[in-house]
């Protein structure tokens, strides 16, 4: 039966062309995914300041926490840090060591800009100043001048210098702390290259001054002695090593020791890649499977004189597994080439919106390119091994019949796994509302959306009829006749129209699904986490970090009644053991004790928040009570930067389930943060201050403070701001994979219009107008929209109810209602677009011509 598929083909090229394009674009989606997986498993960052050292030892960036038994540690969940991991001093000494170690030269990194007429100079995304002595890990060599030698001596990078205008000799002005003073240019050495940062070269006996962070190491560079093996080396390293906070580094994986926030990155990218690449795999086996399905039904006949002829239904399963093959193969190889351009296209996106660094180097390996074609040419199969059992099983006999009157379409199978999902969507559907709570509750929206999905596929042909009487009466007022007609089609070929309701009903589903569920997500992490927080005017800083005493500058401003800075961080609790927060961290937000309740919003049950300072923190009612913990008791957190910070509970609060969070003295989170230093201050005014000319103050107050910003409440840079950029990311990627589906439905809406060639040409032998052939159409292809639509959004609302319910309260998700009017429109003009066009090229053709097409 290979000769009779071929031979098909060659004679049905049009039919097919649906299939070839939906192969083609799922193929390219898995291609661009396995690419964002790679990317995201290997996190290659090219080194640029340590570039010279052969190894580079840097913190983990990462803090393993027991899932559920605190004493097992063979059952432990790793996490990534928000903050840079410090490095034990005494460790150069260890390294130096070990044989094969010629030098041991450690960086330390400060928050530290130039400042040029009251304003910060950043060449590229950073500026972070450096001990000299590390300059040797780039290695940059001075071009000009001397090095610095006294403690107001810095050496900058060619490309800083001449943004800030200032040449060897010069006094050039340098923010560190917060605080603005004069420091002589002694020398400059190269720009950096590919990724541009400004640098700052210090004396060694100045770093600890000028810096928080000054007297730490935040990696060490290693450089060889002649003849050493780097990988032999790199491995006894990570032996001796072993079981320590520590990594190894060669190649471009020392770039990370640059950029330790790159490590997080992986958490999101490589789940976000899965997913993607799940519901491309998922809408591609619906959209084949329902392209072929069409084609099958269209080819009735001709099946059916196979098996007249003698064909067997194992030789008739074989060609249309046969034809599906000889698409899938062609389509699924050419797949790669759009794969190549659509998987940097989504990193960059990625990438600017903050899921990873932008210093991170995309990678798609041979790999991805036998991936996606695999995965694009197994789902075709699977879906035409599906397509063909129903063609295969039916006697010759039955199959003549069914080529001229409607199919059966309920089945034993059909019905059972329509239950069978429906059943697993009423699961989730108890799940999400009983069981989960806060943002993981989205965790099972996309299986969710995916189980109601495929039992209302299942079920279309009867939902098509159902609601083809329902809308008859409209249908037969609003387009006379032609309306008849279009009745009579959708009562008598429900299963054909199914074929179209089912992809619309997908991309209506998997869209509002998606879109609702991160606007919820987003509202909701808004109202938990940000709304409570007063604060009619932001001071933000653009130079890392803002000096202590500038929050005082504020509170001293007529108008305000409070002030506090403010800063945020995630981390754990150590002891008493908290298994509350095991596969993500604590949110922990850090304010000042003065106002703390007012800044916060937080009415303790017990304590008092004007106690945080020092060390001490406020914890949620609920986990306390599970921790055995009360106002007085000390509790271990294991902060940002990894390290511990012995506290005591000086406050009880109620949070809502999911997003609860620790309050901690915001120079506590700030001393384990990566700069070391607070970069905002909440403003609260009094009664009555209209908040326009309370920030119009506040800036006069701080014109003087470099790099001094004044927002309002929405620049508060907090735990809704990762959501936010979450959602966006989401929107892109659903946009994605809506295209896709626009793409397949689309073709498959054009495949089974152009089928109809000989219907409509002896529709109009019998009298009909090419107007009313038209209209008919159109009131088929808007009722085909109509119930997508409808079934779509039951499908999605089954999924956002309980979602809702669990993380606003409320049933009724968060979202704007045009995003479901442009879902829904852009349904209705594809089904119109997609059926009037080809149509409008078949009444070109003579009514007699057509009549006599073979179906």
């Amino acid at each position: 039966m290979w000769e009779v598929a071929l031979a098909t083909l060659r004679h049905r090229r049009q039919s097919f062309v649906a299939t070839f394009i939906a192969v083609l674009l799922g193929s390219a989606l898995v291609v661009a995914c396995a690419g964002l997986m790679e990317t995201g498993i290997r996190i290659a960052v090219p080194p640029e300041r340590l570039a010279a050292a052969p190894i580079v030892i840097s913190g983990q960036q990462a803090y393993t926490v027991p899932k559920e038994d605190p004493n097992d540690l063979k059952d432990m969940k790793t996490v990534a840090l928000v903050e840079r991991q410090w490095l034990d001093p005494a460790l150069a000494g260890e390294l130096a060591g070990v044989a094969g170690v010629e030098r041991v030269v450690g960086e330390a990194n400060i928050a530290a800009t130039v400042v040029r007429d009251g304003q910060p100079v950043v060449v590229g995304a950073q500026s972070w100043g450096h001990d000299w002595a590390s300059a040797v890990l780039g290695p940059f060599e001075l071009t000009d001048g001397d090095e610095p030698k006294d403690e107001r001596d810095v050496v900058l990078d060619a490309a800083t210098a001449s943004a800030a205008g200032a040449k060897v000799g010069d006094r050039v002005q340098v923010s560190t702390k917060g605080v603005v003073e004069d420091f002589r240019l002694t020398g400059l050495v190269p720009a950096a290259g590919e990724d541009a940062q400004s640098l700052l070269f210090f004396a060694s006996s100045a770093m600890g001054d000028l810096g928080e962070h000054g007297d730490q190491v935040s990696s060490y560079g290693l450089f060889l002695k002649p003849g050493t093996d780097v990988d032999a080396l790199a491995e006894t390293l990570e032996e001796k090593l072993d079981g320590r906070p520590y990594t190894v580094l060669t190649e471009d994986d020392r770039g990370v020791a640059e950029h330790p926030e790159a490590v997080g990155g992986r958490a999101q990218l490589i789940p976000l890649a899965a997913v993607f690449a799940g519901m491309a795999i998922f809408i591609a086996m619906f959209v084949v499977s329902s392209t072929l399905g069409l084609s099958v039904q269209q080819r009735t006949r001709e099946l059916a004189t196979l098996r007249a002829i003698g064909a067997t239904p194992r030789q008739v399963r074989r060609m249309v597994i046969g034809e599906a093959f000889f698409i899938a193969i062609i389509a699924a190889a050419l797949g790669c080439v759009p794969g190549m351009l659509i998987g940097p296209f989504l990193f960059s996106i990625m990438s600017d919106n903050g899921v990873i660094s932008p210093v991170v180097q995309f990678h798609q390996g041979f790999l991805a390119y036998l991936i996606g074609p695999g995965v694009a040419l197994v789902t075709t199969l699977i879906a035409a091994r599906i397509t063909s059992s129903r063609a295969a099983k039916v006697s010759p006999a039955t199959a003549l019949a069914e080529a001229s009157v409607q199919r059966r379409w309920l089945s034993f199978w059909r019905v059972l796994f329509a239950f069978l999902f429906f059943g697993i969507g009423v699961a989730l559907f108890i799940v999400t509302g009983a069981v989960m709570s806060g943002p993981v509750a989205s965790a099972t929206a996309g299986p969710a959306v995916m189980a109601w999905a495929i039992s209302l596929a299942l079920l279309a042909p009867g939902f098509t009829k159902l609601f083809a009487k329902l809308l008859a009466g409209p249908v037969r007022a609003a387009a006379g006749i032609s309306g008849y007609l279009a009745n009579a089609n959708l009562r008598l070929r429900n299963v054909r129209m199914a074929a179209a309701v089912t992809p619309i009903m997908l991309m209506v589903g998997i869209a509002l699904a998606n879109f609702y569920t991160s606007s919820t997500q987003e509202a909701a992490a808004a109202r938990w986490f940000t709304e409570p927080l007063r604060a009619e005017a932001v001071v933000s800083s653009t130079i890392g970090g803002l000096a202590p005493d500038v929050v005082d500058r504020v509170r001293s401003v007529e108008g305000v009644e409070a002030a506090s800075r403010y800063i945020t961080s995630a981390g754990w609790i150590d002891k008493p053991y908290d298994g509350s927060h095991v596969a993500s961290p604590w949110p922990i937000q850090g304010v000042d004790a003065q106002n703390a309740s007012l800044i916060t919003g937080i009415t303790p049950v017990r304590g008092d928040l004007g106690r945080l300072s020092g060390d001490t923190a406020a914890l949620p009612t609920v986990q306390a009570a599970d921790m055995g913990v009360d106002i007085g008791d000390s509790v271990t957190l294991r902060m940002g930067d990894g390290r511990q910070a012995e506290v005591e509970v000086v406050a009880l609060f109620e949070a809502k389930e999911g997003y609860e969070m620790i309050v901690a003295p915001a120079a506590l989170v700030a001393a384990h943060s990566t700069t070391g230093m607070v970069r905002q201050i909440l403003v609260a005014g009094r009664d009555g201050v209209d908040p326009d000319d309370l920030a119009a103050t506040v800036t006069r107050q701080v014109a003087s403070v470099p790099g001094a910003v004044v927002g309002d409440r929405d620049t508060i840079a907090g735990f809704a701001e990762g959501t936010r950029t979450q959602t966006w990311v989401n929107y892109m990627l659903i946009g994605v994979i809506t295209g896709y589906t626009l793409i397949s439905v689309t073709n498959t809406l054009v495949m089974a219009t152009a089928a109809r060639k000989r219907e409509l040409g002896v529709q109009r032998l019998i009298g009909s107008t090419p107007k009313q052939v038209m209209r008919m159409l159109a009131a088929e292809a808007s009722v085909v929209a109509i119930i997508g639509i409808v079934l779509g959004t039951i499908a999605s609302l089954a999924t956002l109810i309980p979602f809702s319910a669990v993380v606003l309260g409320r049933p009724v998700p968060s979202g704007s209602v045009f995003i479901f009017i442009a879902v829904a429109a852009a349904s209705i003009v594809l089904a119109l677009g997609a059926t009037l066009l080809p149509a409008r090229k078949l009444l070109d053709v003579p009514a007699a011509e057509a009549a006599r097409a073979v179906d």
